[in-house]
């Protein structure tokens, strides 16, 4: 199994930003990816300090949306509040049985680019980069 070149350096670029975080990754024989982060830091507004943060490269990474993100599945907020769209709970990440990643309890964050010609210029990092800081002004 080798990974497509442009799922590779997505990774390459998400292992050079998050230097002290674990990665998991699960390759599929056609060249996409199932990626998930340990230990991404969260903090207020949310009880919990960290995440695990989940998603998939696809074979035209980079030049689709890295979309949806998955993050753990109690995540709640300091002020008793419930999440509310665009964060659904009660998902499962990764979707697909027969992974060599082991499935977990997941809340979907669903923070699609509509704008399919920024795509190109958005990596993988970039987009998560922009879901992490959406998810902390929430």
């Amino acid at each position: 199994m080798a990974l497509k070149t442009g799922v590779a350096k997505a990774i390459e670029g998400l292992r050079n930003h998050f230097r002290q975080n674990r990665f998991e990754i699960a390759e599929k024989p056609d060249g996409s990816a199932f990626v998930i982060i340990d230990d991404v830091p969260l903090g207020p507004p949310y009880r919990q300090e960290n995440s695990w943060i989940g998603f998939y490269l696809s074979t035209a990474c980079p030049d689709d949306d890295t979309y949806p993100f998955f993050v753990r599945g109690d995540l709640e907020r300091l002020d008793g509040q419930p999440l509310k769209t665009p964060l659904h709970r009660d998902q499962v990440f990764p979707s697909e049985t027969g992974t060599p990643i082991e499935r977990r309890s997941a809340v979907m964050v669903s923070r699609r680019q509509n704008n399919r010609s920024s795509w190109v210029h958005e990596t993988p990092l970039l987009k998560l980069l922009t879901v992490i800081e959406w998810m902390l002004k929430q």
